[in-house]
């Protein structure tokens, strides 16, 4: 790759994960993942593209996908703080979702 190909593609990344932050501040969560996928697909390892990509999963009650993206970030980024955050308040958000069901199996 040429340095002037891979400044186009580091452009490309910045300008997605851009126009992902915008879609997502003005609630358009699905154009916002389309956005944040469109940065994983050239850039495997973008930590913010897959922290963004698990927020929008979040939000739209998809909690497993959203680990999965976390799980994502995480292995680029182990010491990222936010990420372990992030996934925690998931697991406890699906803890409680579904605490009526455990406590009916464990009686």
């Amino acid at each position: 790759m040429t340095q002037q190909e891979k400044s186009s593609s580091e452009d490309d990344i910045i300008y997605w994960k851009n126009i992902g932050d915008n879609y997502f501040k003005e609630g358009d969560y699905l154009s916002a993942l389309d956005a944040y996928q469109t940065v994983i697909r050239t850039d495997r390892k973008n930590l913010d593209a897959w922290k963004g990509v698990a927020t929008v999963f979040s939000l739209l009650n998809k909690h497993y996908e959203a680990l999965e993206s976390l799980d994502k970030a995480i292995e680029i980024d182990p010491t990222d703080i936010e990420s372990l955050e992030i996934k925690g308040l998931i697991l406890e958000k699906l803890l409680e979702e579904n605490q009526e069901e455990i406590n009916r199996l464990k009686s």
